[in-house]
């Protein structure tokens, strides 16, 4: 319990770093369209080509381990956290098609009671690199509807197993048979919602690495994450 509370603290300070300079940077982003320079826009209304945005996430993620191994295989999800900062800029001239990108702290793992009871964190730093599709609702000022559709990278940070059947705990990652490869990969689909500066997103995180150590029976992870946030 202590090395995981010690590995989101030390998470959320990276993040908070980060996030220091960035901001002040939005600040004076934001203030100088207040003071009268109208954002440029296109004919249908969308933002300019090459706009940019930058944005805070904070969230939770409901995380399972979908393994052909019975040992690796999840019972059940664990909860865990979400955290990080992103940036999108927009990539279609005349349309609002956005790609985003950013840092992110996620926590997989799952639990398992086939034949042991035990549970295992998989915390990872992950990229994520999605396209968006800004849809404005008419009559709705600063309203907008966001379906996406890209991939994620990532490589494991930190996590431990825990068997209580044996009462014993290692760590999540390594070269044994029961822990997993660091690498992670795969798909991500969702939707967000913008209103003005704030944001809301329900996304799927399909992983396509394998994550286990068997080449026959491939272990990857799956999760649904939700996250709140502001965009400057």
């Amino acid at each position: 319990m202590k090395r995981n509370f010690l590995t989101r603290a030390i998470a959320m300070a990276v993040v908070l770093m980060t996030a220091l300079p960035m901001a002040s940077f939005a600040q004076g982003y934001v203030y100088m369209y207040d003071r009268g320079h109208n954002r440029p826009t296109t004919r249908q209304g969308y933002y300019a080509p090459g706009d940019t945005y930058f944005g805070f996430r904070l969230g939770v993620n409901a995380a399972n381990v979908n393994s052909e191994s019975t040992s690796l295989e999840s019972t059940s999800a664990r909860a865990g956290l979400v955290a990080g900062l992103v940036g999108g800029v927009q990539c279609v001239p005349n349309a609002p098609v956005f790609f985003e990108s950013g840092l992110m702290y996620v926590e997989k793992g799952g639990k398992n009671d086939y034949n042991k009871d035990f549970t295992y964190n998989l915390n990872y730093l992950e990229v994520p690199m999605t396209f968006k599709y800004m849809i404005e609702i008419p009559n709705s000022p600063g309203l907008s509807i966001q379906p996406m559709l890209g991939a994620y990278m990532g490589i494991g940070v930190g996590g431990y197993t825990k068997n209580y059947t044996e009462r014993a705990a290692y760590n999540s990652f390594g070269s044994d048979p029961d822990q997993f490869r660091r690498f992670d990969g795969g798909l991500k689909i969702g939707c967000g919602l913008g209103l003005q500066m704030f944001y809301a997103e329900i996304c799927y995180n399909h992983g396509l690495a394998n994550i286990g150590h068997d080449m026959f029976d491939e272990t990857h992870n799956r999760g649904v994450s939700f996250t709140v946030g502001i965009n400057f």
